[in-house]
């Protein structure tokens, strides 16, 4: 990412609706994940992977003792920035940690954009406990492909099967499972197929559209309201996946 998009990033994610109401939607997922862990005398130990400007760090920081890496100096000067000290700069998807080290890895909109996916995954089941999860998301569904994708760097979008598929290769299970941001996918679907008709390009990495105050509070809320209902229900469709893997048996 642009180093200028960072700091527009770093903004966004503490206002911006999509962000604050998919951090509620992560949360639920988290709590479901370390269940057991949570409850051991012992803090549950937390890895961040792509940890970028650190939007999930406190939420993260909540559930137990939290390491965080990234592959790019300009993220991990924002985390130092803000405060967060136990962050580690990588080179690739290689992790500079021992086998079995957490309860919990979380991956959130980083699978996409590593080209060997499945040995990431490998990777990163490497460094979690043999009861451990990773929580992951990833954007949803090929068709809605646009010059965005490219911007950011993604590799592809995915499908629960195609992230099921992946994580098989890499000897790992959907424990849990679903679309999110459920709401979004009529919008985001028009908007982009809007532009492609019209023919725009889409030059920002971050590439936001600003909404009045009421309607960032109102969407914030719908979130909050798909978080509550994650912990009973998998939604068939969204704009992006959500998921926690485990080890096979």
């Amino acid at each position: 990412m642009k180093k200028i998009e960072y700091a527009t990033m770093a903004e966004r994610e503490r206002t911006y609706w999509w962000h604050v109401g998919r951090l509620k939607i992560i949360e639920t997922y988290i709590a479901h994940a370390l269940g057991r862990a949570r409850s051991k005398k012992s803090r549950p130990k937390l890895l961040n992977v792509g940890c970028g400007t650190g939007g999930t760090v406190n939420m993260l920081e909540s559930f137990g003792t939290l390491d965080n890496v990234d592959i790019s100096e300009d993220a991990i000067k924002f985390m130092k920035q803000n405060g967060h000290t136990r962050v580690t700069k990588v080179k690739d998807i290689k992790l500079p940690f021992k086998d079995a080290t957490y309860d919990m890895v979380g991956a959130f909109d980083v699978l996409e954009h590593i080209d060997k996916q499945v040995d990431a995954l490998r990777e990163w089941k490497r460094v979690i406990k043999d009861d451990g999860s990773i929580v992951l998301t990833v954007p949803a569904y090929q068709w809605m492909w646009t010059d965005h994708d490219v911007s950011l760097h993604h590799k592809r979008r995915y499908t629960i099967k195609r992230l099921k598929q992946a994580a098989r290769q890499a000897g790992l299970v959907l424990n849990k499972k679903s679309y999110a941001v459920v709401f979004s996918l009529p919008l985001v679907a028009g908007f982009r197929f809007l532009n492609k008709v019209l023919g725009r390009k889409t030059d920002s990495e971050t590439s936001y559209v600003d909404v009045p105050k009421w309607v960032n509070t109102f969407f914030s809320k719908l979130l909050y309201g798909e978080a509550s209902m994650h912990k009973y229900v998998s939604f068939p469709a969204g704009t992006s996946v959500i998921a926690i893997l485990k080890k096979e048996r």
